[in-house]
């Protein structure tokens, strides 16, 4: 089992995923790969107490299973592969058994989850409330994820197996190769239609493959400070995002990605340098090759830039402070489906505001702005009393994921993003070594190891 343990935990058993997962993009079987890396994740848990090996398989789950909208009726003919993948998940609770434990931002998340709760009290019918659509988000965006963070806040720790720090970015920053090579897929599969736009092309799956992508960028830059190469990762990050054509990766990742240099200048003396010449041949590049790159990202400019491509977006600001003054307390509740005429939201999904300030005053009122308020206080201040490069780099990518958040449903999507986010802090305030905790200084100093 120690040997298990050991490789489970390697770059090796990364990398067999990896494979592993780009095969099933280039056979075009992502709902038999969804089962069958689900399979391999439940088997994971029921041999270590170590989550990351877990995680490491849902990240690149996740990178592949974005592309099976609609795939219902495929899924239910491999329904017999749920009983396997319970009794291998339900093992791990049993033969790791942990106690949940209140972190810090147990009462901050709890009052959210109340917010979430509440919402809509006193003018939600109990139709919309108590719909299976309903029930799964207000349990999984409130009290449900509550009682996932104790239980986070026991079972992330520090290994003796590994560096936290250095395997988490890693598992992190391998979504960029990962959607780097999904991406490449369909641009393949579809070059007829690509050479004869020679620009980005279209598809369902754009902003959730912008978003993955954000959330991993910071971690190819928290890597670079040991190994130089890994900052030309978090440049192609942001390439893929262009590519994506999605129109809030291409503004927010560009935000997130001077971010995350500037954080990089600041912080990493010895690589300063390097970095500065790097993004003045980045700039360089892109001011010789402008009109190109104009004309190929000119797909996501336009739809920006026109008024019925925004309109579901902007109609829902306005009707979502109407919400919000039907019920200032409480909102109008998050299965309320009053908005459909604006945004026909797809069968089992909420009808997002896609916009999280929006989100939190229309649906669940004053409450929700309060406990949201308190949580965000809560975490800004977690973050500065255990400031670390490591937790830094966290922070930044806790950052994206709200940039997006504006413009997408983002952290109200409990899987994957809010659950990230949830483990984000969790780690933050467990997974410091003392190796972490004088890094910074170190690294400021032009002594990275």
């Amino acid at each position: 089992m120690d040997k298990i343990k050991k490789f489970l935990a390697s770059d090796l058993y990364t990398a067999i995923l990896f494979i592993g997962a780009c095969i099933v993009v280039f056979a075009g079987k992502e709902v038999f790969g969804t089962i069958l890396f689900a399979l391999i994740i439940a088997l994971t848990m029921a041999m270590t107490d170590d989550l990351i090996p877990a995680l490491q398989g849902v990240l690149f789950t996740v990178c592949f299973a974005i592309r099976c909208k609609h795939s219902f009726d495929e899924f239910i003919k491999y329904w017999y592969f749920a009983i396997p993948i319970a009794i291998l998940f339900f093992t791990h609770f049993f033969r790791f058994r942990t106690k949940l434990s209140k972190g810090s931002c147990f009462w901050a998340i709890f009052a959210a989850s109340a917010a979430t709760t509440l919402g809509g009290a006193g003018i939600i019918s109990a139709k919309e409330y108590f719909s299976p659509t309903s029930i799964f988000y207000v349990i999984m965006l409130g009290f449900g994820m509550l009682l996932i963070y104790c239980y986070l806040c026991s079972a992330l720790k520090q290994r003796e197996e590994y560096e936290f720090s250095d395997r988490f970015s890693k598992m992190m920053a391998s979504i960029i190769p990962m959607l780097s090579v999904c991406l490449f897929q369909e641009y393949f599969s579809r070059r007829e239609e690509f050479l004869e736009v020679f620009g980005i092309i279209p598809f369902q799956w754009r902003n959730n493959a912008s978003t993955l992508l954000m959330l991993a960028m910071p971690f190819a830059f928290y890597l670079s400070a040991k190994f130089y190469g890994w900052f030309f990762a978090g440049f192609l990050s942001y390439a893929a995002i262009l590519f994506s054509g999605s129109r809030g990766g291409m503004i927010f990742g560009l935000a997130e990605l001077i971010l995350c240099i500037a954080i990089m200048i600041f912080i990493d003396k010895k690589h300063r340098k390097y970095s500065v010449i790097t993004i003045c041949i980045c700039i360089a590049g892109v001011f010789l090759l402008k009109e190109t790159l104009l004309d190929v990202i000119s797909y996501t400019i336009e739809r920006l830039l026109d008024p019925d491509e925004n309109s579901i977006r902007l109609g829902l600001i306005p009707r979502g402070i109407e919400d919000f003054l039907s019920n200032p307390l409480f909102g109008r509740g998050l299965g309320y489906m009053g908005n459909r005429d604006i945004h026909e939201s797809a069968e089992h999904t909420l009808c997002w505001y896609h916009c999280s300030p929006i989100q939190v005053i229309g649906s669940f009122g004053i409450t929700g702005a309060a406990a949201y308020g308190f949580l965000v206080f809560k975490r800004i201040r977690l973050l500065i009393k255990n400031l670390t490069f490591f937790n830094i780099m966290v922070f930044a990518s806790y950052v994206g994921i709200e940039m997006m958040s504006l413009v997408n449903p983002g952290v109200f999507a409990p899987f994957p993003y809010l659950f990230l986010v949830t483990a984000f802090f969790v780690i933050i305030e467990n997974c410091n070594s003392e190796k972490d905790k004088s890094a910074l200084s170190k690294i400021r100093k032009g002594q990275n190891e």
